[in-house]
């Protein structure tokens, strides 16, 4: 059940085929549509611009202090902020607005919102989370082992995660995709974009959209909007991000700016943007979404569709795969471990690379209950022209010792995953 305790963790959200994606936790974006009255006879010049909510306050006063409105305009790019809402308590929430800006005469003016107030959240069911189990009898704890004649013992560790497909990807079931055009008529569940960019003339979808300008900037801001005003993506995006988008409907509008720094960090440059489009997102010929189709800088690399039977499938042109290269104790041992080297070596299989790393390990010695993590690697894997299918392994060696005095007592050990493409 969601909210159950193993220890000091706690399940909050998961996802598979038959449910998809269940969560405790829903992250909210509330936008701030501000607008100057048409009737207005001045420009006004905001002076403070505070949201009060039951998450606290937040305040775009340094961000926006200064900026102009005109009669009839609308405060552009609007204010916004993200709160993560509990769905496992029963929440009264309250979201406040207060504006004040002066008009040139030197006169204070200003505006505030309706008291917004909703409900959320469902009180959970008397047998969730589940009730902690009696504890197991206790027993002897086993003999502490003689350091003066006992090796340590050390477990390599190479990890596999498939950062992209969400959650429905993993490195024991990365496959080509079923489909690589989007045809269900429905909405997606879920569309991935990959930052590469370009112009509008050099796109490669056959859907006629709008589009103006370019961009390729090695890092820019990127803000995704769906029709029904869900956002979808707003951050800086480095060239080569993998977008996952979540709440897609009819179309999406897409705006991509260059970056500047305030002094509450940076900001996207509003009044210069690179490139806006926008273009529908419904799985219909007429949209006619095709995995590796260009829209200006962005490419569409992956769709989620639900079958007839109710089942997510993933339908990817990549595999964006980081695999982790750490060790820790075996499990069960108490001797500390002092590391004195480890090397990797992973890629595809015909051309898998060496990696050396060498002390200082942090932490070293390695005590029960640590980690030490060497390094990742990140391989981005192409389903769609077969390159990917020889397979991947990579294997970790690692090296320790005993502490002293007792070094010539060692334990080394190799761990080796592979990844295979159906």
């Amino acid at each position: 059940f969601l909210k159950d305790r193993f220890g000091a963790s706690q399940l909050v959200v998961f996802v598979n085929e038959l449910q998809g994606l269940e969560s405790c936790f829903f992250n909210a974006t509330f936008v701030l549509n501000i607008a100057s009255s048409p009737s207005s006879v001045a420009t006004a010049s905001i002076v403070s611009l505070v949201s009060n909510t039951n998450y606290g306050t937040f305040s775009f006063t340094e961000d926006y202090a200064g900026t102009l409105i005109g009669p009839g305009e609308i405060l552009s790019p609007a204010p916004t902020f993200d709160v993560v809402i509990d769905l496992t308590v029963v929440t009264s929430n309250n979201v406040f607005t207060l504006l004040q800006a002066n008009n040139p005469f030197g006169n204070r003016c200003g505006g505030a919102s309706d008291f917004l107030t909703f409900t959320t959240g469902l009180a959970l069911p008397p047998n969730v989370p589940t009730r902690a189990p009696t504890s197991s009898p206790t027993r002897t704890p086993l003999p502490t082992p003689d350091p003066e004649d006992t090796s340590c013992e050390i477990q390599p560790i190479v990890s596999c995660d498939v950062l992209n497909g969400g959650g429905l990807l993993g490195c024991e079931n990365i496959v080509r995709p079923l489909a690589t055009r989007c045809a269900t008529n429905g909405f997606p569940r879920e569309l991935e974009f990959v930052y590469r960019g370009g112009d509008c003339d050099s796109s490669t979808t056959s859907q006629t959209f709008a589009c103006e300008g370019e961009s390729d900037l090695d890092e820019a801001w990127i803000t995704i909007i769906s029709e029904n005003n869900n956002i979808l993506w707003n951050r800086i995006t480095p060239l080569g991000t993998f977008m996952d988008l979540r709440g897609i409907d009819n179309s999406m509008q897409v705006t991509i700016f260059p970056i500047v720094q305030t002094g509450s960090g940076p900001r996207p440059d509003s009044d210069n943007p690179l490139q806006t489009m926008a273009f529908s997102t419904i799985c219909t010929a007429e949209s006619d979404l095709n995995l590796l189709d260009t829209f200006g800088a962005l490419e569409l690399v992956e769709f989620t569709t639900i079958d007839s039977d109710g089942a997510t499938i993933a339908n990817a042109a990549f595999a964006n795969v980081e695999i982790t290269y750490s060790a820790q104790l075996q499990g069960g041992t108490s001797l500390p471990a002092n590391v004195v080297g480890a090397d990797s070596l992973g890629g595809p299989n015909d051309d898998r690379q060496p990696e050396d790393y060498n002390p200082p390990f942090d932490p070293n010695p390695l005590m029960p209950k640590d980690t030490l993590e060497f390094g990742t690697e990140n391989f981005v894997l192409n389903l769609l022209d077969g390159s990917a299918t020889g397979g991947y392994t990579f294997e970790l060696s690692v090296f320790a010792q005993n502490l002293a005095p007792n070094t010539d007592l060692t334990c080394n050990g190799t761990a080796i995953e592979f990844i295979n493409v159906g």
